[in-house]
């Protein structure tokens, strides 16, 4: 059987578990499947117990005693579909293209890496110290696995992330970081017809706040980004309204930026928003910056070799949004993101997976690991 055929063969068996975030029993039963492959190598495996919210996470590493790993490999295995979506959907191939829900993000990354290893030279297995980290959660944030993946980080010398690459074939080197802010205004109540006058409107305050919070973006010059996506405030038209709550998304590069957007945020709540008027200004999350650094510019250089010497070219892409990339840029460790095969359509009924970017792909990782 070709590396294809047993890469679509293992393909199919994860796809076709359903494994929602919610989902614990599907997730685990993912990680077990994972396991097994695993033992079969002969590598060390431990399932991770992340608690009664989550799925089982799986630890899997060629060298069992190592204190530090000279990579880290890390893929999702949870996606953010409901039970019952692959008795509506399951893997299936049409033309080119593979289908299924988490057929690309992110069971795409978990095979890959698999596969990557089992092909690997003996002599670069018995070389290097790899980490592979598999965990349960990312589509809700990491929220239980996240300090495990910074602490397998802080261990290990440099990181790939196998999210799927983009559709026409990127990598990432870059993603940007992202804080959500949740603003509310309090004003007072009134009769909009007998007494306007006596009211406060908390709406009017965070329309004008949304403007002048919108305009600490800087598009063009440090590319960070101001989004206020809901505003949600008043009960009926006739009432001046006294509640108003918006929610701004921001991003950016890097976190210095990032600091500076929040305490811009911060000074902004603390102004004068009108008579009667008080705001309450709370970051409700924030994750990191995945930046472009030196450091991962060497390993930029690493991954564009082994795909010269694969018979294809890197390309690379910066990107807005996060993955578990960014954590582990957090905890220090140089990290690429999006090296497993191509797709696009992710989180919807459109995903597919590309089945020509499958092979170079996964040889391209196998070859990496004779250049580090």
């Amino acid at each position: 059987m070709s590396l294809l055929q047993e890469y679509l063969k293992d393909l199919e068996e994860v796809v076709n578990v359903d494994c929602g975030s919610a989902s614990t029993e599907g997730v685990t039963k993912v990680a077990k499947i994972m396991q097994r492959h695993y033992d079969e190598m002969g590598f060390h495996t431990e399932l991770v117990d992340f608690g009664p919210e989550a799925g089982k996470g799986l630890f899997a590493t060629n060298k069992p005693g190592a204190e530090h790993f000279d990579l880290m490999l890390n893929a999702h295995l949870d996606t953010v579909f409901p039970d019952g979506t692959v008795a509506k959907r399951s893997f299936r191939i049409e033309g080119d293209r593979v289908r299924g829900p988490g057929c690309g993000d992110c069971k795409a990354g978990v095979i890959a890496i698999l596969h990557a290893l089992k092909n690997a030279r003996p002599e670069d297995l018995d070389r290097l110290a790899i980490a592979v980290c598999h965990n349960p959660d990312e589509e809700i944030s990491s929220i239980y696995s996240r300090d495990w993946l910074a602490a397998m980080a802080k261990r290990s010398k440099q990181a790939l992330v196998l999210e799927a690459g983009r559709a026409n074939g990127e990598f990432v080197r870059s993603r940007k970081g992202r804080s959500v802010w949740s603003v509310t205004f309090h004003g007072v109540s009134a009769h909009a017809g007998n007494n306007p006058k006596d009211g406060r409107s908390a709406i009017l305050a965070a329309a004008r706040f949304a403007l002048e919070v919108s305009a600490l973006q800087d598009l063009d010059g440090k590319g960070t980004s101001v989004c206020v996506g809901t505003i949600e405030g008043g009960t009926v038209c006739n009432t001046v309204p006294d509640t108003c709550t918006i929610k701004i998304d921001t991003r950016r590069w890097n976190d210095r930026d990032g600091e500076e957007l929040d305490q811009a945020i911060e000074a902004l709540a603390r102004r004068d928003w009108g008579d009667g008027i008080t705001v309450e200004a709370k970051r409700v999350s924030v994750s990191p910056a995945m930046p472009f650094t030196e450091a991962t510019r060497g390993l930029v250089q690493k991954i564009e070799e082994a795909a010269r010497l694969e018979g294809f070219e890197a390309k690379w892409v910066d990107a807005g949004g996060g993955s578990d990339a960014n954590r582990i840029a957090q905890a220090g460790t140089p990290v690429l993101d999006g090296v497993a095969p191509a797709g696009a359509g992710f989180h919807s009924e459109r995903e597919y997976l590309r089945i020509d970017t499958i092979e170079n792909r996964v040889r391209m990782l196998s070859r990496f690991l004779s250049l580090i």
